[in-house]
């Protein structure tokens, strides 16, 4: 059998026995022992599939059971601890006050809700969490008025022009300049001059210092389809679902060459343990108006998007200037994408606005998901309703949407997900 396809089965299996087994002793010993593996390739493979330690995914799971009978339930808490598997009523209510900064009737009364759901997913690759050393390196940019595999010809003209090249070559997408699109090259050799490469569309820039630095890792062949898919789901599926948020600390691909080609890469993703968990709060009226733009077919966010940019550059130029949240909300085969504005007054006049729309949020309530890692989109709007599920909160399935907010920083966007109550 397939050594990967073995694995999934067997974590599978695992997720399955945690989950029907919540109540009792969940150490890493007995775990291992449930599938015949080691205990450090438990620890390993776990963390390469949920993102999580199996400490940290039982205690997150217990608590979310535990709270979930908090907040539907007239359990007392020291029956929930006990249903739970905690050891007391007062390791239930010290765990609550860690995660929450809450006592469990405060939860129980406010609009706080705590939700982790089990581990669903088939992961597409094995990712790895260590702290890695970035030696020091020389920047070297290369331009191309073509995007299209823009790494690859940058990583190849380099090795022509210098095939003796001894050193580890790291590489991430730079500014374009102009018309020109930018690959940035990080070379690991810094004793060299290599002045001859100005003349092949490069620019020496500066040396960054070696540091060391948490990363999540994965290593994939060199093809763009599957790069692109190994970045989607580090970023967008891996990491919104684990225990650690991205850094504003560069990201790196490092080229793993054969006979002086790049056949693989390595993917690093900075990151950092979460400082907060992803909570749902019950919220009445959020007050919230958008300029919004529709499209259906191919390409429907991006021609949404547009419509409403270019109708605002022509009509309303400082709304594109200042604002920085942003409307999606997205359907089988359809996108609505729109920027927040506080003037509700706004006129269209003279069709201008043909494809445009003022639209405000003023339904009476809405669960929201806020999370600080901005992923994706279905896996949020699945959590919300999965969340309204558990709690019998009858929820607008129709009525999803999000809300990306880049008032701090456009290169790490935090995500509000709103779902209407019925």
């Amino acid at each position: 059998m397939n050594e990967a396809i073995k694995k999934n089965e067997y974590m599978s299996s695992l997720f399955r026995y945690i989950e029907n087994n919540m109540p009792f002793d969940l150490d890493t010993k007995l775990l291992s022992g449930f599938g015949y593996v080691s205990h450090a390739k438990l620890y390993r493979d776990f963390y390469s599939i949920s993102g999580h330690s199996v400490k940290e995914y039982v205690r997150k799971r217990r608590l979310s059971n535990a709270l979930a009978l908090i907040k539907s339930s007239d359990f007392s808490v020291t029956d929930i601890a006990l249903q739970c598997g905690y050891s007391s009523h007062q390791a239930l209510c010290r765990a609550v006050r860690e995660t929450l900064g809450l006592t469990p009737s405060e939860y129980k009364s406010g609009d706080v809700h705590y939700f982790f759901p089990p581990f669903s997913g088939e992961p597409l690759q094995s990712v790895t969490v260590a702290n890695e050393t970035i030696p020091r390196m020389l920047c070297v940019l290369f331009y191309h008025s073509r995007l299209l595999n823009i790494e690859n010809m940058a990583v190849s003209t380099f090795l022509s022009v210098i095939p003796d090249y001894g050193g580890r070559i790291f590489g991430r997408n730079g500014k374009q300049n102009g018309g020109k699109f930018c690959y940035e090259l990080y070379l690991t050799d810094t004793g060299r001059d290599y002045g001859e490469l100005k003349s092949y569309g490069f620019e020496r820039t500066h040396e960054i210092s070696c540091s060391i630095s948490m990363f999540a890792t994965s290593t994939v062949p060199n093809d763009e389809r599957k790069i692109n898919a190994a970045w989607d789901y580090l970023y967008s599926e891996w990491l919104q679902n684990s225990m650690f948020e991205y850094t504003d600390k560069p990201y790196y691909e490092e080229y793993i060459l054969k006979n002086n080609k790049p056949v693989k890469l390595k993917l690093y993703l900075p990151i950092k343990r979460r400082t907060d968990e992803t909570k749902i709060t019950l919220t009445s009226n959020p007050g919230l108006s958008f300029i919004v733009s529709r499209a259906n077919g191919y390409n429907a966010e991006r021609t949404a998007s547009k419509t409403v940019i270019d109708y605002l550059n022509a009509n309303h130029p400082y709304i594109v200037k200042t604002s920085k949240e942003f409307y999606v909300k997205k359907s089988a085969n359809s996108y609505v994408c729109g920027v927040r504005v506080v003037n509700t007054d706004m006129r269209f006049e003279n069709g201008d606005a043909e494809n445009v729309e003022l639209i405000a949020m003023c339904q009476n309530k809405y669960l929201v998901l806020e999370s600080g890692v901005m992923g994706d989109y279905d896996r949020y709007a699945e959590l919300l309703l999965s969340f309204a599920l558990d709690n019998n909160i009858a929820a607008d399935i129709n009525g999803i949407f999000a809300v990306y907010d880049a008032r701090k920083s456009f290169d790490n966007l935090k995500i509000k997900m709103y779902c209407p109550i019925k």
